[in-house]
């Protein structure tokens, strides 16, 4: 039972580390939305502050706007993606736990079981070899 319960908690151990693997990919992926929105936003105030350079750039302007809009759009569908992956991989990692966590209990009853024979044998051992 001790070989299956080591066996389990290595396993628990690589499922945590891909959760944790997940969660630092859509945390990466959120960093990457936040850094395009505030791109954009640059490039809004920079058009409406400077009307000026509006007819000179304006097509370099909004051919990078166009571009940034699609860079904001790829990354949203991988972090919506990666949110159901990490919440897969929360569950898988619940589900293993308590897997751990039985086999534990069964361990540990296991052990006390076999205590508790252990005892009842010496004082069975004991009541044979003692005179009457």
């Amino acid at each position: 039972m001790t070989d299956r319960l080591r066996a389990m908690q290595r396993v628990l151990k690589v499922q945590t580390q891909l959760h944790r693997l997940a969660q630092w990919k859509l945390t990466g992926l959120e960093r990457q939305a936040d850094t395009l929105n505030s791109r954009q936003q640059h490039l809004l105030r920079f058009l409406d502050e400077e009307g000026s350079y509006t007819a000179l750039f304006g097509e370099a302007l909004m051919r990078r706007l166009r571009g940034i809009g699609e860079d904001k759009a790829k990354v949203l569908a991988a972090k919506r993606e990666q949110a159901d992956q990490t919440i897969e991989e929360s569950r898988r990692l619940g589900r293993m736990q308590n897997m751990v966590d039985d086999l534990g209990d069964e361990a540990r009853v296991e052990a006390d079981r076999d205590d508790l024979r252990d005892i009842l044998e010496l004082l069975n051992h004991r009541r044979n070899a003692s005179p009457r």
